[in-house]
């Protein structure tokens, strides 16, 4: 049974007027987008509204609404024969399912902020055992980077790479951390960090993913996690010695995670390409190529603002039972402040008015009970026993 519905609508209009008070403009012919194209749209769909007041739902009005839907104008058109023999090509609007304002559970927004990948810093330049007369100054020791990656859910924690320099006489911090990033940046083939150095300090960052670097893709948004180690070694030493893992006296390892941006352009196409499911589960084309679903409209250099709106619309089942459906609706648009004002009237509109109903409601319960208590101390007060006189 289905009992989660999602729908995405993604505009990339930079512009701060793309919500119409009125219906898009009609098409010049079947494959030209309407100039409307992109442009949000919101539906009044309270009962015994005029045919020419559906679409005009401002910040003004919307908290006297009960019930709307939010769409988008798309680039596709549909050809409408006209009684008079012309032809009107009216674009196609997709739409959310309706949102009543009693149902809704939760409203949401975000503004673009970049991603960053994960750093890691390795501070050599204090480290004790560099310089002159010290150990790792001197010839046949051997210093290993250890990276672990926890990024591939396949080998979680156990993918790792290491990198092995080996000193030279007259060994400095500078030099150490130069011939490491040199080292881990010859494996290009199979890179996942770029390493770069500067007076003793090695510095590592994630790669971005590139597998992934279209719309139509089967891959999904990811980044690469890691953390480093390090260590040294003396095959020169006596016995167990020569084996012993040693960590460099004073270095310091310093690690900056990754942030995500929840509504990156890649994580819009994630939702925006899952979402299609609800309109065909085909859509999803998962191991099928070519690809063949519904023309994507994110696009991948874009810096999206977010909306999410989660509500629960009760219907009767086939059982006879009244059931909720919990959906929501993921707005992503390069501008957002328009229909964001609208929805937040819309929202809080709800809100004030169940705040309303709620204080008159206590205040009527209370002078309710006050006039009840009233009442029962009248009563009492003329059935009160007078304490029999003592004989």
């Amino acid at each position: 049974m289905l009992n989660y519905v999602t729908t995405v609508l993604v505009s990339n209009l930079n512009s701060d007027s793309n919500l119409l008070s009125a219906a898009p403009a009609n098409a010049s012919a079947l494959n030209t987008p309407s100039s409307d194209a992109g442009k949000f749209i919101i539906m009044n769909c309270d009962a015994n509204v005029a045919s020419n007041k559906l679409y005009e739902v401002t910040a003004a009005n919307a908290a006297n609404i009960n019930t709307i839907k939010v769409g988008i104008v798309t680039k596709k058109n549909l050809a409408l024969r006209m009684p008079n023999g012309s032809t009107v090509y009216q674009p196609i609007v997709k739409w959310s399912n309706q949102i009543k304002a009693a149902d809704i559970k939760s409203f949401n927004s975000l503004s673009y902020a970049a991603d960053t990948e994960d750093t890691v810093v390795i501070d050599l330049s204090s480290c004790s055992e560099i310089g002159s007369g010290k150990i790792l100054s001197s010839a046949g020791k051997r210093v290993i980077v250890k990276l672990t990656y926890k990024d591939m859910p396949h080998r979680y924690r156990k993918w790792t790479e290491s990198y092995e320099y080996t000193t030279s006489d007259g060994e400095t911090a500078t030099t150490m951390a130069t011939g490491i990033a040199n080292m881990i940046n010859k494996e290009w083939k199979r890179a996942r960090v770029s390493a770069s150095a500067a007076s003793g300090v090695l510095t590592l960052v994630a790669l971005p993913y590139d597998d992934d670097d279209a719309v139509d893709t089967l891959n999904v948004a990811n980044k690469v996690r890691f953390n480093a180690n390090m260590y040294w070694t003396d095959p020169q030493a006596d016995g167990w010695e020569s084996k012993n893992k040693h960590f460099p006296a004073g270095a310091t390892i310093t690690k900056t995670p990754g942030k995500t941006y929840p509504a990156s352009a890649k994580l819009v196409r994630d939702r925006e390409a899952w979402a299609m499911g609800y309109l065909g589960i085909l859509n999803r084309g998962e191991g099928t190529w070519p690809i063949i679903k519904p023309d994507m409209e994110t696009e991948l250099d874009k810096h999206y603002n977010a909306i999410t709106l989660e509500f629960e619309n009760m219907y009767r089942a086939a059982d006879d039972i009244q059931r909720k459906t919990k959906q929501v609706l993921e707005v992503y648009s390069v501008k957002t402040a328009a229909l964001q004002a609208v929805l937040d009237a819309f929202v809080n509109g709800m809100i004030s008015s169940a705040d309303s109903t709620q204080t008159s409601g206590i205040s009527a319960n209370a002078a309710a009970i006050e006039a009840l208590s009233n009442r029962v101390s009248g009563i009492v007060t003329e059935n009160s026993l007078t304490e029999p006189a003592n004989p």
